[in-house]
Formats: structure tokens, C-alpha cells, sequence
């Protein structure tokens, strides 16, 4: 969709298609005082089709002499104190604007949505219009409806900005969505690599792609072992964004499994359908840093992309090899399917190496986050409780909700391996999600340390709001949250 804001105007009968956003009732009354739309308000209460305790969505035909309009009333419950609100409201207008067919929109903001939640509202147009039809036929999934849509309600800087950062946002998130939808064969580690190369042709960021001979180099024995099972190599693809000289820089490392059966200890195929999202954390980390650089943040950030598929043949790896990382801890493999973390192992170890001020693993790493949490929320654990804090507290901007699970120190008991210095995963299956970072905590030195699991919102089951069915893109908007206060 094309936002834009126009002039500020009065709200005056016209051809153009409306939408009109208000929390409080009567604002509306004060907008549209003398149209054709206040006569229709009336019937709209006595129906309860208006209302602020709730959030609304009511549409009506509105004849305009010779010409008929549609006009979209979206009432937000004033109890709703998130940007989430206007963001789901948004993604519920997008879909009316393409089910209608609506061309050229009018949109206005009553005088209590200020000019923040105007920008989720748009941000919610956006996400909520968002289609994977790549690999759809026929006419009518070549190009989706596209409409323009004037800001008419105001033209302040601040109203400006906020749109501007709402489809940044948006185009962020959609970057990973796509990634994560692609099937696995149409998006090997090369494919995966050779897509930012493209994506970030012609910008500040800069693309370093480590092939297998370089990760050999780098003893990154870990990230190699699970890779060994599949014919297409893997590649560590490292993004470069440096806008501040100053600043130590912060690290971002996102899971690119791009296809995960298992490996020898195979998953049941019923697990497997989803699994060419299991690099759901790389997409997120290259749709942040797209997003960092397009909203031209003054920080200096750096993205390690590991990227493999976990294969059983016979050169896979196997339960009970034992793995060398990069920093020379030995690790001994008793359960394949816990690869995710032994590619973060090397990534993270390598991440060192930068000096950062922060390091930020994100991956769809446990079954067991979405045991311990549902399909609401992910989970954060780490080092430095301030920058979780500072990230958990985000929700109510990003809409995207984390919860904070503990590092006790007994869960490195779950960890101790007989013939190396540690297992990759738990013989038991107590605290999953907490022992899987437990693991990758040994590879982080002494450095400030945030992981991120977001299995348990990789993906939606059903079209809600700005939320739509398939892969999420969950993360990329708090990843870049993190530099929004920077």
C-alpha cells in the first residue's frame, strides 16, 4: 500500500473512499459534522456497531450523488493502551481495502490517536496486506491490490516520521516473512547468501560470504559437522552496517538452518513440514538490519548468518561424534537434532572476535519454548538483565512479547558429557529451552549476552489482524527496537 500524508483538511463529502479512526465516539460526530456520514451514525450506535469499550471494524456503501463509497469506521478500545491495537486494526482494514477492491483512500485520525499510533495503524496496512504468492498461478495471484492512501487528518513532522518508520518496519518484517515461506529448495545456504548479496546491493551495508574452505579455516568444527550431511555447503554470511566510528559494535547471530529433518536422530514427518522456517532467526536478523540501515541509524551493527541444512546420509554426523568448536571446547553429540545450537556455538564464538558491546542470538532453537509458552510469547534469558528488561519492556511497542526464563547454575549438570567438555543437549527433558542456552553461554566469553528462542512463534495458524497464516517474521521488529533507543 502507498501512505502518504496530504494537507491538512476538513472532512467534507467527496468521491474518495474513507477511513476514519477514532477511540472516543463523539470525535467522530466532531469530524464528519454536516456529511452525508453523520446522518448514518445514529443507526450505527443503535446497532452497537459503534463502541469504546471495544475494538470495531464497521464498513458501510455511502451514496455520493452520482457516485457510491465505501466508508470504514475503526473504532479502537481506549482500555487498548498498546501499539498492538492499532496495529491489528490496521491489518483488519487492509484486507477490507483488497477485498473491496478500493483504489484511492482517504484516511483520518480523530484528535486522541496521536501521531505514534497512527504510524502502527499503517504499519498494521502494511502487515496486514502482506501475501507469499511466489509460487502461485494464474492472473489472480500475480500482483495483489495495491491502493493509495492519503493522510488527510493531519501533515505534522511527527505524524510523517512515524509512517515513514511504520513502512521501514513493515518492509523489515515482510523481508523475513519471505525468506522463511520460501520452500527449501528454492532457498539452499548459496541461495540464502547469493539473497543478500541482492537485497543489500547498492546500500551501506556490507556483505562478507565465508564459504566452507573459510570455516575451515576458522576451526569451526561445530557448524561444520552438521553441515556434512548435505550436499549443498554451508555458508556463514556476515553483514557489515557502520554508522557510528565511536561504538563498539553490537552483534547480531540468527540461526539459518534452511532445512532441518533431524539429521540420523530424524524427526517424525509429521514435525518436518515446517522445518524449512528453522531459519527463521537469520531471516529475522537480515530483515533487522535491512531495516537499520534503511531508517539510517547511527550504530554500528554486524550480522552472523550460519547457514546449513541438517541431513541424514551417510557422511551426516552422528550421535555420540564428538565436535571441536572454535574456541577448542569439545562438544559430544547425543542427539543430532539438536544442530541449531552448534552452528550458534562457532557463530557466537566468532562474534567475540568483533569486541561488541552486545551479542544477540536469535533461533528457533526448542520444541520446549513452545511447551513452556504457548503460541503467545517467545523466550529471552542471558547476562545482562538490563538489556532484557530494556527488550521485554518493547512489547508494547513492537507487539512482540517475550518472557524471561532463568539460568541456574544446576543446569550445567544437565550438560556434563563423560568423554568431552560438554553434551549439545540434555538426556533428560527437563528445561529445555534453559539448558540450550546454558550450552550456548559457554561460547560468549565474558560478554554482555541476550539469546532470543522464538520457536514457539515461527509461525501462524490462522489470518488475525496485522498477523498472516505461514511464517511470522517474528523478531526482526524487536531486533531493530534494540537500536531505536541507541
Amino acid at each position: 500500500m502507498d501512505i502518504r500524508c496530504k494537507k491538512k483538511a476538513a472532512y467534507v463529502n467527496s468521491d474518495e473512499h474513507d477511513i476514519i479512526v477514532y477511540q472516543v465516539e463523539k470525535e467522530i460526530k466532531k469530524l464528519v459534522k454536516k456529511t452525508s456520514v453523520d446522518a448514518v451514525l445514529e443507526s450505527l450506535k443503535e446497532t452497537k456497531q459503534l463502541c469504546d469499550e471495544k475494538t470495531t471494524c464497521t464498513s458501510f456503501p455511502l451514496q455520493n450523488g452520482d457516485k457510491a463509497k465505501t466508508v470504514i469506521l475503526v473504532g479502537v478500545a481506549k482500555a487498548k493502551t498498546d501499539m498492538n491495537a492499532f496495529r491489528h486494526a490496521g491489518g483488519e482494514v487492509s484486507r477490507q481495502i483488497k477485498s473491496k477492491k478500493l483504489d484511492s483512500v482517504s484516511l483520518w485520525f480523530t484528535d486522541s490517536i496521536d501521531e505514534e499510533s497512527a504510524g502502527q495503524f499503517c504499519e498494521g496496512i502494511h502487515l496486514g496486506g502482506y501475501e507469499f504468492n511466489r509460487f502461485k498461478t494464474g492472473d489472480d495471484n500475480k500482483e495483489s491490490h495495491q491502493a493509495k492512501i492519503t493522510i488527510r487528518s493531519s501533515e505534522s513532522k511527527a505524524l510523517k516520521k512515524a509512517v515513514s518508520e511504520a513502512r521501514i518496519h513493515a518492509e523489515a518484517q515482510c523481508v523475513s516473512r519471505d525468506l522463511a515461506n520460501t520452500p527449501a529448495n528454492f532457498l539452499t545456504p548459496k541461495d540464502f547468501s547469493d539473497y543478500a548479496k541482492k537485497l543489500f546491493k547498492g546500500t551501506d551495508v556490507e556483505v562478507k560470504i565465508h564459504k566452507k574452505k573459510d570455516l575451515e579455516k576458522m576451526k569451526m568444527g561445530a557448524f561444520l559437522a552438521v553441515a556434512q550431511g548435505s550436499q549443498n555447503e554451508p555458508y556463514l554470511v556476515e553483514l557489515l552496517y557502520n554508522n557510528a566510528s565511536k561504538k563498539k559494535p553490537t552483534v547480531l547471530v540468527g540461526k539459518g538452518v534452511t532445512f532441518d529433518t533431524g539429521g540420523i536422530s530424524i524427526k517424525p514427518s509429521k514435525s518436518m513440514s515446517d522445518m524449512k522456517a528453522d531459519m527463521s532467526g537469520a531471516a529475522a536478523v537480515i530483515g533487522a538490519i535491512y531495516g537499520i540501515q534503511a531508517l539510517g541509524r547511527k550504530t554500528n551493527v554486524c550480522g552472523l548468518i550460519p547457514l546449513a541444512e541438517n541431513m541424514p546420509s551417510s557422511s551426516a554426523y552422528k550421535p555420540g561424534d564428538v565436535v571441536t568448536s572454535m574456541n577448542g571446547k569439545t562438544i559430544e553429540v547425543i542427539n543430532t537434532d539438536a544442530e541449531g545450537r552448534l552452528l550458534l556455538a562457532d557463530a557466537l564464538c566468532y562474534a567475540t572476535t568483533k569486541k561488541p558491546a552486545l551479542i544477540v542470538d536469535i533461533a528457533t532453537l526448542t520444541g520446549a519454548c513452545s511447551i513452556a509458552l504457548g503460541d503467545v510469547a517467545s523466550a529471552i534469558l542471558g547476562n545482562n538483565q538490563k538489556e532484557i528488561e530494556s527488550i521485554c519492556n518493547q512489547e508494547t511497542k513492537t507487539g512482540e512479547r517475550f518472557w524471561q526464563l532463568p539460568l541456574y547454575e544446576e543446569y550445567k549438570e544437565y550438560l556434563k558429557s563423560d568423554v568431552a567438555d560438554l553434551l549439545n543437549c540434555s538426556e533428560n527433558r527437563l528445561a529445555g529451552t534453559a539448558t540450550a542456552a546454558i550450552f550456548l553461554e559457554h561460547f560468549i566469553e565474558n560478554y554482555p549476552w541476550i539469546h532470543l528462542d522464538i520457536a514457539s512463534m515461527m509461525d501462524s495458524s490462522a489470518t488475525k489482524g496485522f498477523q498472516i497464516k505461514g511464517m511470522t517474521g517474528f523478531g526482526c521488529r524487536t531486533l531493530i527496537s534494540i537500536f531505536d533507543r541507541n
